[in-house]
């Protein structure tokens, strides 16, 4: 799957139509209305699942200052004065929505952005077309873009096209939605795949057992023998993060548990998936080993 397909499918599709039928409105209302409209695009900026994925994606930027700049290059005549969008694409689209809100709050004319900026005409129509072609259809365009620019890296990409299948259907399925939700670029997206992760993990320690101490013992005997400094290191892992999941945002939500920032989400994403994966790599391998007399049986 592209990333163009990815954020196709993210949790920020609604959002992006929401987007695009607020722009659809501000093009058709009437130029007294139109800052009012405006403020439907911006009630989507601030509503989740999108204001998450901006705050996450977006810099910090003075629009204050860049209006000074801008309105101070203005000329002798109508739509003389220069725009100098960045060329960083995350940093323009924090400065157009900067823009957005202002004229939404009216703390900025846009009549008078409009006139200064750009050659619209005599009719407030024609502001309105302006406005939303050159400023609206290409901010609606970079988000999306920015959207398609999460990387996961390859070697986790990798590892989640071979993790093998555990036997357990319902114990499949939630590393597969895991999977397919920490793909998404939309941070809330991520947090309920860390969740899924780890209703995976409880779901895991039980495989050999209704006993989840006794069967996740089992289960790490799969990994390493018993005394052996690898299967010491992969049970203080294991511990720490049964740990972490009841202590932080993750499957408990009551108000002594810590949130997580997303940088922190891929981080324990990361950490959880590498042991779920070489639990059932190694699970793998030794139902295979088991089986190999048997075929070696048939074969003669």
């Amino acid at each position: 799957m592209t990333q163009a397909e990815v954020a196709a499918s993210s949790a920020l599709t609604l959002a992006f139509q929401d987007l695009e039928d607020a722009k659809a409105d501000f093009q058709q209302a009437e130029f007294k209305d139109a800052a009012h409209v405006l403020n439907r695009l911006v009630a989507v900026f601030d509503r989740e699942p999108l204001a998450s994925f901006l705050s996450e994606v977006l810099p910090t930027v003075d629009f204050d200052d860049w209006l000074k700049r801008a309105e101070a290059s203005a000329g002798s005549f109508v739509g003389s004065a220069a725009l100098h969008w960045s060329h960083d694409r995350a940093e323009r689209v924090s400065m157009q929505i900067a823009l957005c809100r202002s004229i939404a709050a009216k703390k900025v004319d846009l009549l008078n952005f409009v006139h200064s900026h750009f050659q619209a005409g005599n009719s407030g129509a024609a502001h309105v077309f302006v406005f939303q072609s050159k400023i609206l259809a290409p901010l609606l365009r970079d988000i999306r873009r920015l959207s398609e620019l999460r990387q996961v890296p390859s070697i986790l990409t990798q590892a989640i096209g071979r993790i093998p299948q555990s036997g357990d259907v319902t114990l499949d399925n939630l590393l597969q939605l895991a999977c397919e939700r920490f793909r998404d670029p939309a941070p809330s997206a991520r947090n309920d795949a860390i969740e899924k992760l780890w209703d995976g993990w409880e779901r895991l320690k039980t495989l050999a057992g209704s006993n989840k101490g006794e069967s996740a013992q089992a289960m790490l005997g799969a990994v390493a023998l018993p005394g052996s400094r690898f299967r010491e290191l992969v049970e203080t892992e294991a511990r720490a993060l049964t740990k972490i999941g009841n202590e932080f945002h993750i499957r408990h939500f009551e108000t002594d548990k810590t949130p997580l920032l997303p940088a922190e989400v891929d981080y324990l994403f990361h950490r959880m998936f590498a042991l779920i994966n070489l639990i059932l790599q190694a699970r793998s391998h030794t139902a295979s080993m088991q089986s190999l007399p048997f075929l070696l049986h048939r074969r003669a």
